[in-house]
């Protein structure tokens, strides 16, 4: 495999971590007072307010998902990073389960579906290898090779179909009647995103 996509799969892992903290991130910045609604309704949009922006494609959400030195490094090989991401969340959902609550601790399962790094790093390797063993690339110059690394990896993005993945316990802590969700919810996540 080439330099090129090396460098992308780098540069996706970390554009992967990224997200997952500022998920998380958003997560605990959005905990929510215990006026009116139920606890569980408080726990809910907890949970859901975040994942709704996501969802939603909200260009500031998208935007934040990304750190500047994400975008400058997807952008030096080629990739537009709003459309990286929007293609990477392209199909992500998610599910709650039943609330539970003890006193000021609460848990809800969290099911994610959304596109796995791990499968596309295999289809941008097999394409790689495909054209390596064709010899469609063997007189390719740097530039072009970087340039049909982004392309070829948009299009894997598009195309990659996303999963439904293992519920993820999420549990909140009421603190000064907000519920907070727990930061060990990072690895989750990222176990997630990755696949």
């Amino acid at each position: 495999m080439n330099s090129v996509a090396l460098d992308f799969k780098s540069i996706s892992i970390r554009v992967v971590c990224i997200t997952t903290v500022t998920i998380a991130a958003v997560f605990l910045m959005l905990a929510l007072t215990g006026c009116g609604p139920s606890n569980e309704e408080h726990i809910e949009q907890a949970v859901s307010q975040p994942l709704e922006a996501i969802k939603a494609k909200d260009e500031v959400t998208l935007t934040s998902l990304l750190s500047d030195d994400a975008k400058q490094q997807l952008s030096d090989i080629g990739i537009d990073p709003i459309s990286y991401i929007s293609a990477y969340l392209d199909g992500f959902d998610y599910a709650l389960g039943p609330i539970n609550i003890d006193k000021d601790t609460a848990t809800v399962d969290l099911t994610i579906t959304c596109k796995t790094t791990d499968s596309i790093f295999a289809a941008l390797e097999q394409k790689a290898t495909e054209d390596f063993e064709s010899g469609a690339s063997a007189n390719n110059t740097e530039e072009q090779t970087q340039s049909e690394v982004a392309e070829n990896t948009l299009d894997l993005i598009n195309a990659a179909a996303p999963v439904q993945h293992d519920p993820i316990t999420v549990t909140l802590h009421k603190i000064d009647k907000s519920w907070i969700v727990d930061s060990d919810i990072n690895g989750a996540l990222l176990k997630a995103l990755q696949g």
